[in-house]
Formats: structure tokens, sequence, C-alpha cells
């Protein structure tokens, strides 16, 4: 470990023009080390980065990351009323840093009502090796939810709160017996 500084807006300008997953060569004491970023703590009020942990690599040895994942396209499910549900925002992945992608973009024009796409279904170059679970769901088109549903689904959740605050009620009722018998 080493502790060093660096100028923050030089990072932040390298972060926001190629974003997290960036090969960076930093030069220590006339050392030149490439390196990427492991982690970046923000301010919460200014959004100025804080502290960032650097990770030294090797350029020969392959390294997991996440990379964020583009869906592009239209769904047909979508244009027919759907709603496009986008459970999965990135990919972990395992690769040389030379060959890290900036995103992994998904076609979803031709997803349908009840439709999906998993991991198993995405296409990257041979050199990288998706590491998710292959039947993790990336994005799926359902059918939107009929007004008569939503209500039932309502007077259910508040039958179902009433219930549970009766029981409170009567639980709180013997408690407070038993200690006035006490």
């Amino acid at each position: 470990n080493l502790t060093l500084t660096v100028n923050a807006k030089d990072l932040k300008k390298i972060i926001k023009n190629h974003g997290r997953n960036v090969l960076i060569n930093l030069k220590v004491n006339d050392n030149e080390n490439t390196v990427m970023l492991r982690e970046i703590q923000k301010s919460i009020i200014k959004d100025d980065i804080i502290h960032a942990d650097f990770f030294k690599i090797s350029l020969k040895e392959k390294i997991e990351v996440t990379v964020p994942i583009v869906l592009l396209g239209d769904a047909v499910g979508i244009k027919d009323g759907g709603i496009l549900q986008n459970q999965l925002r990135e990919l972990s992945v395992k690769v040389l840093p030379t060959e890290i992608p900036d995103t992994i973009e998904i076609d979803i024009s031709n997803l349908e009502f009840g439709e999906a796409v998993a991991v198993k279904d995405v296409e990257v170059a041979p050199e990288i090796e998706l590491l998710n679970d292959p039947d993790e769901i990336i994005a799926s088109v359902i059918a939107p939810m009929e007004e008569e549903e939503e209500e039932e689904i309502l007077e259910e959740e508040g039958v179902e709160a009433e219930a549970a605050e009766a029981e409170e009620t009567k639980e709180a009722d013997a408690d407070e017996e038993e200690k006035e018998e006490q």
C-alpha cells in the first residue's frame, strides 16, 4: 500500500471521458505503474472525489471487473403497451485489462410480452468470460396490470394491514392485562 495525492479534477475528467474501467499510467517516484480504479468515495454535498483506491495490474493477466449494460432498441412488447423491467445494469466479466469493453450492448427490440433476456443470451467477444449466473435475467417485458388487478391488490394489502393491526392491538391488550395482574 502506498498513500499518495492525485489531482481530483484530472481524475474526474478521466472517469468522465473513459469510464471507471480505464487503464491509468500512474507515475510515482520515477516509477510508472499501470493501475485501475478499485473504489471511489465522493462528497455527498458537492459530488467531489475525496478518496480513490487504485490497484496495480498486469496487462498479461485477466482481471474481474463489472461492465455497464446498454439496452438497445424499443421492445415490441413496449410498443404494444408492455412495461420494460431492467433487473441487471452491469455484468461481471473476466478479461485482459486491454480488452475491457466500455459497455455491453444488448438488443431488446424483439422482446414481446412475457419474454426476457438472460445472461446466457448475451453475445460477447471470445476473450471475454461472463461471470454472472447464466440464468440471471437482465431485462424483461411484462404486461401492464389492469386497474381491477391493482385495486384487488390494494384491497388485499389493506385487509392484511387491518388484520395485522388488530393482532398487535390484541397482543398489547394481553400484555397490559398481564402487567395489571402482577
